[in-house]
């Protein structure tokens, strides 16, 4: 298999006998039964793939979580164009799609980016934005992004474009000037925010959006 990038992907050789059983014990898909056995994982590991948890929104109370939600329920009341500008990786790109799902069910108007690391470079930026704001948004979300991108926000300010990022990346003072940022690393939290990635941010900031709209 020829990955997006041109390099040669081969997949790891497994005891099919081994992936049957798995399969057989926990009634487990094929695939999820080869990462079992591809990573060892123990009998403690196994059940806990079905464990039913009850994920417990901890930021109904957060004051950026309120002013970002009533920023996007704004814009989806008076049907803007939204775009979504999502890192390369696998958690930006998780969290544009939840972002993408949700406007799509809604039938909200809104485009996506990913960035190219090579033809875009990491990241938000001012030389991307003057090529997204072409397709004319009036709200730019970014996901696992934009923490450190103060030229680029302070573009968009320019362009009267409003903005929301949702990151956990590192960040420092001076904040970008964004509409609300969303980033648990902003002040001293505790442990479980700063371990939360985008895709989970995303995912309780949808979840208090949805409840509001």
């Amino acid at each position: 298999m020829i990955s997006v990038s041109e390099k040669i992907w081969t997949q790891q050789k497994i005891n099919k006998n081994l992936v049957e059983k798995v399969k057989q014990d926990y009634g487990l898909g094929d695939i999820l039964s080869q990462l079992i056995i591809s990573r060892n994982y123990d009998t403690s590991e196994i059940h806990g793939i079905n464990n039913n948890q009850k994920l417990k929104n901890i930021f109904y109370g957060d004051k950026d979580y309120q002013k970002a939600t009533k920023i996007l329920l704004n814009s989806i009341n008076n049907n803007e164009n939204i775009c979504i500008l999502g890192d390369y990786d696998v958690d930006g790109v998780c969290a544009t799609s939840l972002l993408v799902r949700y406007f799509i069910h809604i039938n909200q108007k809104h485009f996506f980016y990913i960035p190219d690391r090579v033809a875009d470079g990491y990241g938000a930026s001012k030389k991307l934005f003057q090529k997204l704001i072409l397709k004319k948004p009036k709200l730019v979300i970014m996901v696992d992004c934009g923490s450190t991108s103060n030229e680029a926000i302070e573009y968009l300010k320019q362009n009267n474009i409003r903005s929301i990022i949702i990151d956990h990346h590192e960040i420092n003072k001076p904040y970008p000037e964004s509409d609300v940022i969303i980033n648990p690393q902003k002040e001293f939290i505790k442990k479980e925010k700063s371990l939360l990635c985008a895709t989970s941010l995303t995912y309780f900031f949808l979840e208090i959006l949805i409840k509001k709209n």
